[in-house]
Formats: C-alpha cells, sequence, structure tokens
C-alpha cells in the first residue's frame, strides 16, 4: 500500500501495486482487442493507463480523471509514451463532471472503465471535511427510518459505480473496479432496484491484507451493460481468485434482494417468505455509559461505566444481555443492567419528575449526553428517549440472537429474579409468554434447514451478518411442517435443561406446545391473508 507524501489524506486513496494491476488486466484478458476506449475514473498516478500502455499494442485512447495535482502531475507524463495512443488526463472531481458529455473521446467504439476507487464511507469522508464527497442524496432511495441511520451512509466507491452506471449506460461499458466486497454488493443490489441493463456481472476475490493490509472482504467487480443475456440475471459468480478459472459459488437475487448461494437458496426455496411472528429489534438508547450499569452482588449496588455508584428506583432497572453475551454461557455472563426509561417508544418521560424522582435526578445530571446523542431519530423525542422498546421487550421470555455473527447461536431467555431481561440493539428477538414457547422456537429456529436459510442469505463480512429483515424472510411455519419432530423434540429438551429460567417440568408438554404453534401459525397467516 502506497501513498504520496504529499497526498491527501481525506481522499482515502491508496494507489494500486503493480503486480494486483497487471493481474486485474489479465483476469479481463485481451483489452486492446475488445475495447479501443479505457476510462480511469479515480486515476490518481495513472497505474492502470500506465500499464495498459506498456502493452504490445494498447488501446487507441485513455482518459484518466484525478482530483489531486501531484498525482494529475505525474499521470500527464503518460503523454505521448506511445505514439499510436492517445492519453487525456483531467484534472477534476469525478463527482463534477457530466460523464455523458464531459470526457473528449474521438471515436465511439468498445468503452472499458477499470480502476481502484477510494476505499472510504461517505460519513468518514464528511468528518474530514473532504471535498471529495459527492452531492448529498439517498443514494440507495431507503425509506424513512433506514435513511436516518448508518444503513444509508455508503462507500465512495457505491457513489462512484452508480455515477458509471447512470451515465454511461447509454455506452453499454464493461466496468471492471476493485472495491470492498460489501460496496459490490450494494452496487449489484442497486442495480437490480433500478432494473440497469447488466448483460453480465462477475466478482473476483482479492486478498486486500496482502495488496493493500486492510482487514476486509475486497474484489473486482466487473460488470458489462447492455441487453440481458436472459430475461433477468438472477445469479452473479464468484471466483475465489483473479486467476480462477471456475467460480466457487454465485450469488443470486430473492424477492430483490441480494443473497449469497443461489443454489442452496433453491434448494430450500420452501422455507422463504415472511416470518409469521414479527422479530424485534433490542432496546437502542447511545449512551451506555449512563443506562447501563454493572451490578456489585454482595453490596446490592450498581455502578455506571464512569466508575459512580449509581441509586434509582429498581422497578426501572432490568437485567441486560448484549450481543456478545449471547455467545456465552449463562454463567459466564456479565451481571449487567439496564435502565429503561419508557415503555414504548414516544412515551412522554417528564412524569418520571413525580413517579420516580430518583431516577429522574440521575438522568438530569447526565442530561448533556443524552442531548449529545447525534442520531436524528432522536429528535422530536421526549428526554432521555429509547427506541426499539415496546410491550415485546418486556416478555417473560425470549428467542434472542446476535446480528454480529456469521454462524447464528439462538439462546431461549428467561427472567432473572423475577424480571424480564432486555437486550441491547446489537441483537433480534421473538417475544414469548412461556418457557415451553421459548424452547420451541429456540430449536426451531435451530433446525438444519434454517441455519443453512441464513447462511445462504447472509454475507459473512457484512458487519451484521444476520439482521431483522433477513429474519423475517424465513417462514418457521414451512420448516415446523416439514421439521422431523421427534428431532425437534430433542432439541427442545435440551434448551430446557441449558437455558436458567427454564423448568424442568415444561418437557412434558413438548408436543402439546408444538401443535400449538402449528395451530398459532396458520391463524397468523390467515390473519395476513
Amino acid at each position: 500500500m502506497r501513498r504520496l507524501d504529499h497526498g491527501r489524506g481525506d481522499l482515502g486513496d491508496f494507489q494500486t501495486p503493480r503486480d494486483l494491476v497487471d493481474a486485474v488486466l489479465h483476469t479481463l484478458g485481451p483489452i486492446a482487442s475488445r475495447w479501443t476506449r479505457i476510462l480511469e475514473p479515480t486515476c490518481g498516478s495513472g497505474s492502470f493507463l500506465q500499464a495498459l500502455l506498456e502493452h504490445e499494442a494498447p488501446p487507441r485512447e485513455l482518459i484518466g480523471i484525478e482530483i489531486q495535482e501531484p498525482y494529475w502531475t505525474m499521470a500527464r507524463s503518460l503523454a505521448g509514451k506511445h505514439p499510436g495512443s492517445r492519453v487525456d488526463i483531467l484534472r477534476a472531481n469525478l463527482f463534477d463532471l457530466d460523464l455523458r458529455a464531459g470526457l473528449r473521446w474521438r471515436d465511439r467504439g468498445p468503452l472499458l472503465v477499470v480502476g481502484n476507487p477510494p476505499w472510504i464511507t461517505a460519513a468518514a469522508l464528511g468528518k474530514l471535511d473532504s471535498g471529495n464527497v459527492p452531492s448529498k442524496r439517498n443514494l440507495k432511495e431507503l425509506p424513512g427510518i433506514e435513511a436516518r441511520t448508518g444503513s444509508s451512509n455508503f462507500d465512495l466507491a457505491e457513489a462512484v459505480w452508480i455515477k458509471l452506471l447512470e451515465e454511461l449506460a447509454e455506452e453499454q461499458p464493461t466496468i471492471a473496479l476493485l472495491c470492498k466486497t460489501s460496496a459490490a454488493r450494494a452496487v449489484l443490489e442497486f442495480a437490480h432496484h433500478r432494473g440497469l441493463p447488466i448483460a453480465e456481472a462477475s466478482i473476483h476475490e482479492i486478498d486486500a491484507a496482502r495488496w493493500f493490509g486492510a482487514a476486509v472482504g475486497a474484489c473486482l467487480l466487473r460488470v458489462t451493460l447492455g441487453e440481458p443475456v436472459e430475461k433477468r440475471q438472477t445469479r452473479v459468480p464468484v471466483f475465489a481468485t483473479l486467476d480462477a478459472a471456475q467460480p466457487r459459488g454465485a450469488l443470486g437475487f430473492y424477492q430483490g434482494r441480494l443473497i449469497a448461494d443461489a443454489s442452496a437458496v433453491a434448494r430450500h426455496a420452501f422455507a422463504l417468505g415472511s416470518c409469521p411472528l414479527t422479530w424485534r429489534q433490542g432496546i437502542k438508547h447511545d449512551v451506555a455509559a449512563v443506562v447501563e450499569l454493572v451490578a456489585d452482588g454482595q453490596s446490592h449496588t450498581y455502578r455506571n461505566r464512569l466508575g459512580h455508584e449509581v441509586d434509582v428506583e429498581p422497578q426501572f432497572v432490568y437485567p441486560l444481555l448484549k450481543g456478545t453475551d449471547l455467545r456465552k454461557p449463562a454463567a459466564d455472563r456479565p451481571r449487567r443492567v439496564l435502565i429503561v426509561t419508557q415503555q414504548r417508544i414516544g412515551q412522554p418521560t417528564l412524569v418520571l419528575e413525580q413517579s420516580a424522582p430518583k431516577l429522574w435526578s440521575y438522568l438530569q445530571s447526565h442530561a448533556s449526553r443524552f442531548a449529545g446523542r447525534k442520531s436524528s431519530i432522536y429528535r422530536g423525542q421526549p428526554p432521555f428517549a429509547m427506541f426499539g422498546v415496546g410491550p415485546y421487550s418486556f416478555a417473560p421470555f425470549k428467542v434472542a440472537v446476535s446480528g454480529l455473527y456469521r454462524t447464528p447461536v439462538f439462546q431461549a431467555v428467561g427472567p432473572v429474579d423475577g424480571r424480564p431481561v432486555m437486550l441491547d440493539d446489537t441483537c433480534y428477538l421473538l417475544p414469548c409468554a412461556s418457557a415451553i414457547e421459548a424452547a420451541v422456537l429456540c430449536a426451531l429456529c435451530h433446525d438444519p434447514t434454517t441455519l443453512e436459510v441464513i447462511r445462504a442469505l447472509s454475507f459473512s463480512d457484512a458487519k451484521r451478518p444476520v439482521t431483522k429483515g433477513l429474519l423475517q424472510r424465513i417462514d418457521l411455519s414451512a420448516i415446523l411442517n416439514q421439521a422431523d419432530h421427534r428431532e425437534l423434540a430433542e432439541r427442545i429438551g435440551a434448551v430446557l435443561v441449558e437455558h436458567p429460567g427454564m423448568g424442568l417440568e415444561e418437557a412434558t408438554g413438548i408436543e402439546e406446545e408444538i401443535k400449538r404453534l402449528l395451530q398459532r401459525f396458520q391463524k397468523e397467516r390467515h390473519a395476513g391473508a
């Protein structure tokens, strides 16, 4: 990984090693015989252009775009390097150009766009006060709350891709750019959602740690625009390396969303649709130092993360499990508790001044921390508001899973000291009225079909491999109908034995609970229809 000493650190630019450039060009095949025009949209010092010009028969026209003067000066030296090729290096911000009219092409031959756009997010660029940011708009066209939270953040490479796809579509180019695999997936979903005419697409994975010292999934995403070979392209082959001859698998689309393993989804299509139950997310508050407390079992007191002893009304304090806790045996979990200020989203909190004066005083002493929360979801909400809180939060039993891990571990969670357990916002949950209900649902979530569908739908390098949206797409009713009830009963019994708060006496009602759950699923289906 190489950076010019006088380069600007706010642009996320890391020059591409020559060996990687050569490997990418080799993967694309004989360049000049396929494409007469080359565009490198964020060319830096011109690594790709230089390698192409050194070919025995380089393309006829090559254009690079670069915003930084030192890199632009270096890239300009490529002009005239090969007498049969015209090289034009534009000093400009890519996002200020109209690629349909702003490039000075001499002919209209086949176009290849190649390069390595910056691997930095728009949010990170904004914090650095960078000028290399696309105009602000909801690029992913997310609705409501998603557009106001982190879901709407995007890699700068995504913005580069979207600009290229939108403005060069009529040219029917091939676009092949190095990027994070998460960005590649976002681009494929965007193109699918917008109905862009993709004739062909593929992903070749690369070792980002080797080439850039980055611990992130990365790839060469190649997309050719034009009339699709099929009416609707449903699979995108994934190659393990740049020189792999055969794909290791294929991404696909299901219900308008990109999935990790198209073949596995096809095998378990019966289990995909809509969950008859509603998955919920845990509580979001963004003031952990104030509302997340550690219990001192000996003195029966609480301390916050600031080290201060906290004395508030106990009816507002609940046991807490975080996503990382769900991977641990119950005996190894920290004794955390959470102050919960509301019973539902939007509930007024000013009443706490009268009903819970000690809590109100404590909250007021940390009011600046609450006021400093940056997320827009708190705007217009009552003081000390929380999100992801509702009647489901206070259900005595729950099935919970962390969204942070590629291989999910579902846990049945019962009350602690008679109090329902709260979960943080890295978790998703199904509220349950009884231990046996939680045990049955937990066992059903660990059914081999459920786990295989989750693996097929999710991506290992995603920030959250498991999401509420993913869980909601798994039809637990269909899986229960096809499950081996003897094996399911054994898993249910194991859940009742292994999890605290679950009673062994419940084991006698397993068959009855399975039947009851089947009937409940049928009622939910009829109500939904």
